[in-house]
């Protein structure tokens, strides 16, 4: 199996397998019961919210509270931080882009049937996103801003440093999803100057059905509504009692990326390289979609001209080549990206024969080789 669709999920770490396996067996106390294992898994999630918040270099200020995963993170960010700035009167306007995960877009767009205005902004002629169209799309209403760091389906790296430096001079709210860059870039929240951001674990090594909410308003005033109510857990802001040896594993996921992440940087850099030099000796006729120079290292969407990607992913699912051709949170259909038409308004062949291929830490270029011949012999058929 050769496995190249990293930003779609990771595979489970194997220390965080056996992080979790042990804290299943040896950890099952209710953090919330008053004796020695209740107080045991107590401390285990204490230690758990202190490790997070020194890995992403968020401040003893900002709260952290463990969700279900970033989806569930994003809609209590946006949803809570739009509540709480109309109610204090401050508008009803958010700003945000059109290449949005579907976590926002639709977030926003719930947001919008309950009489708040959303304007979505496009990429500009160079493919790049600015403050300035920003700047332009706020008025007097306007209560927040919501950007991703990194796209998941084109790896273009967002200017969210620049916009949250200018969202905390005009005092709006600033929601950055972080979910493909926990791990992979720096996400110190005081350079990255935002609100709220968000992460999931199977993004970065560990388990589906877990992530987090950072939660840290410059305005004290906006406070974050509770996402459920019950037994009063999370600080009485998310309760339900808490799945310890999930928490426990996503955090150690993030700690060992944060560990080597140079080393990361570097060999993510190195498979780009090496793939787009084969893939230039192949002959093959492709172009990189997106923001070429403000990108990310391990995520790359290219245009294959005059392959349909649909039938580009079965042949390489036949020979045991995974890859995709876009988001994989679409219900499993290969449809035309709505990131790809943000960028080509205009090039419906560009939608569908473009395809995504992301690495992980332990991609090599032997595998790169292989989907080479793949493209290939593909190349070959067709011609």
């Amino acid at each position: 199996m050769i496995y190249l669709d990293y930003a779609a999920t990771t595979p489970v770490d194997p220390r965080v397998q056996a992080l979790i396996s042990q804290s299943l067996t040896e950890d099952f106390g209710n953090p919330s019961a008053t004796y020695r294992i209740g107080k045991t898994s107590k401390h285990f999630l204490t230690v758990a919210r202190r490790e997070l918040k020194e890995c992403l270099g968020v401040g003893e200020e900002a709260q952290v509270y463990f969700t279900s995963g970033a989806t569930e993170a994003i809609n209590w960010a946006l949803i809570s931080q739009a509540k709480r700035a109309k109610e204090l009167g401050l508008g009803n306007h958010i700003v945000t882009t059109a290449i949005e995960h579907s976590a926002v877009d639709k977030t926003l767009a719930n947001l919008e049937t309950e009489g708040f205005e959303v304007t979505r902004i496009y990429p500009a002629a160079d493919h790049q996103f600015h403050l300035s169209q920003f700047i332009e799309a706020s008025h007097d209403q306007t209560i927040g801003w919501t950007v991703m760091a990194v796209n998941n389906e084109l790896g273009s790296l967002l200017p969210i440093r620049a916009l949250g430096q200018y969202a905390q001079e005009r005092n709006i709210w600033f929601h950055v999803d972080s979910t493909q860059a926990v791990g992979y870039m720096e996400t110190d929240a005081s350079s990255l100057c935002c609100t709220s951001f968000t992460g999931s674990g199977h993004k970065f090594y560990a388990p589906k059905g877990i992530g987090f909410l950072v939660y840290q308003p410059w305005n004290p005033d906006m406070i974050l509504h509770p996402m459920l109510h019950g037994g009063g857990q999370e600080h009485a802001m998310r309760s339900g009692t808490e799945n310890i040896p999930y928490i426990r594993g996503m955090v150690e996921a993030v700690k060992l990326l944060t560990h080597d992440a140079h080393q990361l940087e570097q060999h993510f850099a190195h498979l780009t390289n090496y793939f787009f030099e084969e893939l230039d000796k192949t002959g093959i006729d492709y172009q990189r979609n997106g923001d070429i120079q403000h990108h990310n290292q391990r995520i790359h969407n290219i245009w294959l001209k005059g392959y349909l990607a649909s039938q580009v992913i079965i042949q390489l699912d036949l020979e045991g080549i995974y890859i995709s051709a876009g988001s994989a949170c679409s219900a499993g259909s290969v449809k035309p990206s709505k990131v790809l038409k943000a960028y080509y308004p205009e090039q419906a062949d560009l939608w569908a024969e473009s395809l995504r291929i992301s690495f992980g830490k332990n991609t090599q270029t032997e595998e790169i080789d292989q989907l080479i011949k793949a493209l290939t012999k593909l190349k070959k058929r067709s011609g």
